[in-house]
């Protein structure tokens, strides 16, 4: 049986068809294949910070039993606890005022040298 040219045309039209369809659904599955990366990047990137507060947690914990442990320590030593409290309160107050002023001083070293470059 021969196929005349109307039957060729529609045979050729219906695997346009398909083709376009295939490829419709070819893009439609590589969408959900990058949505589905996108997703498991960002909740690793979760994972990773919940990590990370969790051990910033037990750090700051271990700290401040640490800091409660060498003022009773002080306290002892000094004879009433309040002296001991007092001294690591000292402490901290002088570190916190280093690092205070140091953030401050690098902050006006950094906009000097933007200013000098901004001038030349």
């Amino acid at each position: 049986m021969q196929t005349t040219p109307s039957q060729h045309l529609q045979r050729l039209r219906q695997q346009m068809q398909e083709l376009v369809e295939d490829l419709r659904t070819w893009v439609e599955l590589r969408l959900m294949l990058t949505q589905l990366e996108i997703e498991e990047r960002i909740e690793a990137r979760i994972r990773q910070l919940l990590v990370r507060v969790v051990i910033g947690v037990l750090v700051g914990l271990a700290v401040v039993f640490g800091l409660v442990a060498v003022a009773l320590g002080l306290g002892s030593w000094l004879g009433h606890s309040g002296w001991g409290f007092l001294v690591v309160a000292l402490v901290l107050a002088g570190i916190a005022a280093v690092l205070y002023l140091g953030r401050r001083r690098s902050n006006v070293t950094e906009a000097s040298k933007a200013a000098d470059q901004a001038s030349a």
